[in-house]
């Protein structure tokens, strides 16, 4: 499976839907995060601007799109799936480098167990 569809199935999974326009920002987001770590730590100047260029907007538009999703994801019903992905259950929407970092963090390490321990087996 590639990295894209399975960070969108996981996405999918929490809530996240593809009729906001935050939804392809915050995959892409994740996408750079899984691979630098480091981007987390430079949301504003470094992610959200790589982010706006590609998608020929803002990167205050970025950040408010994907900041108005990861308050839609906190609005479902069933946290057990939210909570899943976190590692933990929080009460309130946490923001948008935390979200990011944490979902990044956890679906590279399940993506590389799953997938490419499973291809270096074959």
């Amino acid at each position: 499976m590639e990295r894209s569809d399975f960070v969108e199935l996981k996405l999918l999974g929490v809530g996240a839907t593809p009729e906001y326009t935050g939804y392809q920002y915050l995959v892409r987001a994740v996408l750079l995060a899984m691979e630098d770590p480091n981007a987390v730590n430079n949301m504003t100047t470094q992610l959200y601007p790589e982010i706006a260029r590609a998608e020929h907007t803002t990167p205050a538009n970025v950040e408010r799109s994907v900041r108005t999703l990861i308050a839609a994801i906190w609005q479902e019903p069933d946290k057990t799936a939210l909570a899943s992905l976190l590692c933990r259950h929080y009460l309130e929407p946490v923001g948008n480098a935390k979200f990011i970092g944490m979902v990044s963090r956890r679906l590279s390490l399940e993506y590389k167990q799953v997938y490419e321990s499973a291809a270096a087996s074959s």
